[in-house]
């Protein structure tokens, strides 16, 4: 009797612990997409105050990741279902679209570059230290930190922000991005340290609205959101890599106002990227369906 009632209390809790499980997502799974993005928001945003100074701001880089890995697992329990992880994007590579993804970005940051050496400003020159082992170390952490980012900011933000519209949604995430980079640059001396930090935050408020919408465009064109994390890594290793053969007597100006991360010329190439795709976009939404397409 022992025995039938031990495997009978058995029984009963492993039905119970699978009726929580299946309970779970039905409780907590009504949440809206108007309010999970407002928790996440709030989330990350709670991060990124109490970890900027943390592990040399480590823990803030990966803090979209974690946070969506918290919505998905405990706030909501979507990530109990297939369905859950699908709406990330990351189900699909978008490779047509990295071609796209890297001259967009890659690209800019070399003209950019090429922009500061034609106006006198910089030179290219060989290298005085030792580069390859921060090559390498961009190579590995690079892929890993902006997949952190865009897994929160395009994978899981940009699709329940969808009910406000494409550009409204990613004028949103791209306002969220600058809050999220802002206890980083104003509390710890590791980012846009130098130069006028108006001016600065400006150009740099201004480069990250460029880049939310183009990378959302990328997002929304590919169906994915690895475009986004070639884009985002393609960024951040070219802008960081030229500066080992650039020399100048005015790195402010080069590094801070012109090039760089978020100059000037970045910004106006990174918006004009985008503006040419979001332009591509709108015309092919307006073409009419052909006859013999037509049901």
């Amino acid at each position: 009797m022992f025995r039938s009632w031990v495997d009978g209390g058995a029984r009963t809790s492993a039905d119970t612990g699978r009726n929580l499980l299946k309970a779970g997502p039905s409780v907590f799974a009504t949440l809206s997409d108007r309010t999970a993005s407002i928790v996440f928001v709030l989330l990350v945003l709670g991060c990124s105050l109490g970890t900027a100074d943390v592990a040399g701001g480590l823990i803030l880089a990966l803090s979209p990741l974690l946070v969506v890995l918290v919505m998905l697992l405990v706030v909501t329990r979507a990530g109990y279902t297939r369905d859950g992880w699908a709406r990330l994007g990351t189900g699909r590579l978008g490779l047509r679209h990295w071609p796209l993804a890297i001259v967009t970005t890659a690209g800019v940051s070399v003209l950019a570059t090429v922009g500061v050496v034609a106006f006198g400003l910089a030179r290219f020159a060989a290298p005085e230290r030792p580069w390859l082992p921060d090559v390498l170390a961009l190579c590995i952490a690079g892929p890993v930190l902006a997949f952190a980012e865009e897994i929160g900011w395009r994978g899981y933000l940009q699709p329940r922000l969808a009910f406000l519209g494409e550009r409204a949604a990613m004028l949103v995430i791209g306002l969220v991005w600058i809050g999220w980079h802002l206890p980083y640059i104003l509390f710890t001396p590791f980012y846009h340290n130098d130069g006028n930090r108006v001016l600065v935050l400006t150009l740099f408020g201004g480069s990250v609205i460029a880049f939310s919408f183009l990378f959302g465009y990328l997002r929304i064109i590919s169906a994915s959101v690895w475009p986004a994390v070639v884009a985002h890594f393609a960024h951040n290793a070219t802008f960081a890599a030229l500066t080992i053969p650039i020399v100048t007597e005015h790195p402010v100006a080069v590094n801070e106002y012109l090039s760089g991360d978020t100059g000037f010329l970045v910004l106006l190439g990174t918006a004009a990227c985008a503006a040419a795709i979001g332009v591509s976009r709108a015309r092919a939404n307006r073409r009419p369906i052909p006859a013999s397409a037509r049901v």
